[in-house]
């Protein structure tokens, strides 16, 4: 039971965060529109792909999905703005 939660789970987080960054990198998007559009995605995904009958439990999984891509994404974009520079950090 838990394997057939934590697949999709990883399915929806890998396909919002890699379309969040393809949005981010083909329109030139600000990162303060991208929450809504992690936030978009995600809802999509769980209509159309995940939970089609259940509309609340539904928008709840969404908003775990698009919180969770989001946060990654800045994580990872934080670490590689680290690892570019540093050399001029307090870690030398």
């Amino acid at each position: 039971m838990i394997q057939m939660m934590i697949i999709p789970a990883f399915a929806a987080l890998g396909s919002i965060m890699v379309l969040t960054i393809l949005i981010k990198l083909l329109f030139h998007a600000h990162d303060l529109i991208l929450f809504p559009v992690a936030l978009a995605l995600g809802l999509f995904y769980t209509a159309f792909v995940e939970q089609r009958s259940k509309l609340v439990e539904g928008a709840l999984a969404a908003g775990i999905y698009a919180l969770s891509a989001y946060g990654l994404y800045m994580i990872v974009r934080k670490l590689l703005v680290l690892y570019r520079h540093s050399k001029e950090g307090p870690y030398q």
